[in-house]
């Protein structure tokens, strides 16, 4: 259920301004910064899969993403806000929760699901209301 976005034109500062109007948005709650190719990314996106979170995707090696300032700006706003150089980086209601391994243990150890339940953000992990 990923949705991919490469609608805006690349101005200067384009890219701090792109990850900050995704993460917070009400529109689409889970938002994950990737690259096609990288297997913790595919491993993150099959994993919300998995528990049927409607989440979007930021392919940071497609479309607007290939013109180098833009990459570079948005891959800089995205360790300022996580301190990691890494991705993917995943964020739940506008709150950082970092790469796959993150997830996975956020999962595991029931974070996740409160963040879910906090935001009323519907899964497999979460109540139906």
């Amino acid at each position: 259920m990923s949705e991919n976005d490469t609608s805006h034109t690349a101005t200067p500062q384009r890219g701090r301004e792109i990850v900050d109007q995704h993460i917070a948005s009400p529109k689409k709650a889970i938002v994950l910064f990737s690259l096609s190719w990288c297997s913790f990314c595919r491993a993150a996106k099959q994993l919300l899969t998995q528990l049927d979170l409607a989440y979007k995707v930021i392919e940071l090696d497609q479309g607007e993403f290939l013109e180098p300032t833009l990459q570079r700006e948005v891959r800089t706003r995205l360790r300022e806000l996580t301190s990691a150089n890494t991705l993917p980086q995943l964020f739940v209601a506008g709150e950082v929760i970092g790469g796959y391994t993150d997830l996975a243990a956020a999962y595991k150890n029931g974070t996740l699901t409160a963040l879910l339940e906090q935001h009323a953000i519907a899964s497999k992990l979460t109540p139906s209301v």
